[in-house]
């Protein structure tokens, strides 16, 4: 994910409140119609980039404004330039993990409730766009992360996906063989975060106003976790000669990974020979637990055709139009109601429009991101064994609680 650095981000405050002075704050301002936008992008895979022009020439050809697209390959710096200079792109991507950040740094002109039936976006999402109790951007599509499986391997040994925690240490440990644990997920918390999630544990409360690692259910879900890389039946990337779980499944190193629903246009163009399924992830302790991640179509609070780029996201986020985009490559669409007929072509993919349902978000406040740091370095020592469930449960409360304080 494309992230912009917090700390020069901070020292971008000023910056933007200077740009956005004069304007009344109701998104209004700026030409209805007749403008020329420029939008800022970057690039997740060909098929994305084909599909976002497409729908950027669809909306020229109406003929209210004029957008420019810029895929960039630097986007964070690109970005970063252009809001320091105060002329940024009317409409850009941002990410769910950077939201905190700008809608702190006042960055962005809340428009999530100004689109077209903003009700009908799944509630997470909103939440993950939404900060100090404000809405700034419509989800664009997400992914939520589950088991993703090799479907020889399980009718070779027998296997149907696991349901349970004890069902999926029984599967990995019977699928391990030399050099290939069962089980490959990457050591960091935007992987070992589901096991939280279904111990009924999270780093902090709903409301990000306190740390909550110090809990039982925490340490149950990193012990878990932890226990079965040292068993040998879970392992990491690194440790297969793989640089992320999907590269895994598909090179044979394991037979299991835990993933997002990009990994479908991997499979396709670096594995094309290997058969694969989805499933839920297992329930734990306390149910059913995934995370989501998705990116929003902000507009900047500096644009000077605030109207003309909202009426631009309402194009894209327009049913019609989400589903034309997401249709075309593996992202699922962020209205509820699309779910049945985007699964339509892609029934095996259901798994993870199901999470969708009960994702937990994986966005917190400005300047958190040095304790999912702190989180994930306790992570790694786990999955190699020289730390304990305490020393990290203990590291990464104290290095919450001063960020909160």
């Amino acid at each position: 994910m494309p992230r912009i650095s917090s700390v020069l981000a901070l020292l971008l405050i000023g910056t933007f409140a200077t740009a956005a002075c004069g304007d009344d704050g109701s998104g209004t301002q700026g030409e209805a119609s007749g403008a020329k936008l420029t939008m800022f992008a970057f690039s997740s895979s060909p098929a994305e980039d084909s599909v976002l022009r497409k729908a950027v020439d669809d909306y020229n050809q109406q003929g209210r404004n004029t957008v420019e697209l810029k895929v960039l390959p630097e986007y964070d710096t690109a970005l970063t330039t252009a809001l320091a200079g105060g002329q940024p792109p009317d409409v850009f991507y941002v990410n769910d993990n950077k939201l905190p950040d700008l809608g702190k740094n006042g960055a962005l002109e809340p428009i999530g409730d100004k689109v077209d039936n903003p009700g009908d976006f799944y509630d997470t999402l909103k939440q993950s766009f939404t900060y100090q109790g404000t809405y700034y951007c419509a989800p664009k599509d997400f992914s939520t992360l589950q088991l993703v499986y090799n479907t020889a391997d399980f009718t070779a040994a027998g296997l149907q996906p696991p349901t349970t925690w004890d069902a999926l240490t029984a599967a990995a440990k019977q699928l391990t063989k030399p050099g290939h644990p069962g089980l490959v997920l990457n050591p960091e918390f935007y992987r070992w975060g589901v096991f939280m999630a279904q111990a009924g544990a999270w780093p902090t409360d709903d409301a990000v106003t306190k740390m909550t690692m110090d809990t039982p259910q925490m340490r149950t879900a990193l012990q878990y976790v932890a226990d079965n890389h040292k068993a040998g039946w879970f392992g990491t990337p690194a440790a297969v000669g793989a640089g992320w779980g999907g590269e895994a499944l598909g090179k044979g190193l394991t037979s299991m990974t835990i993933e997002g629903n990009w990994i479908v246009g991997a499979m396709k163009n670096d594995f094309p020979g290997v058969k694969y399924a989805v499933a839920e992830l297992p329930a734990g302790p306390a149910g059913k637990g995934t995370m989501s991640f998705s990116v929003c179509y902000g507009v900047a609070k500096a644009s000077q055709h605030k109207a003309a780029a909202l009426d631009f996201v309402k194009f894209l986020t327009s049913p019609d139009e989400q589903f034309a985009v997401t249709k075309e490559f593996p992202v699922m669409p962020s209205r509820k109601s699309l779910a049945d007929k985007w699964l339509a072509g892609k029934p095996e993919l259901k798994a993870f429009v199901s999470g969708g349902d009960y994702a937990k978000k994986s966005v917190f406040v400005p300047g958190f991101s040095t304790v999912v740091d702190t989180l994930t370095d306790g992570i790694q020592g786990l999955a190699k064994g020289n730390k304990q469930v305490d020393e990290v449960v203990t590291g990464t409360q104290q290095a919450g609680e001063s960020v909160l304080r």
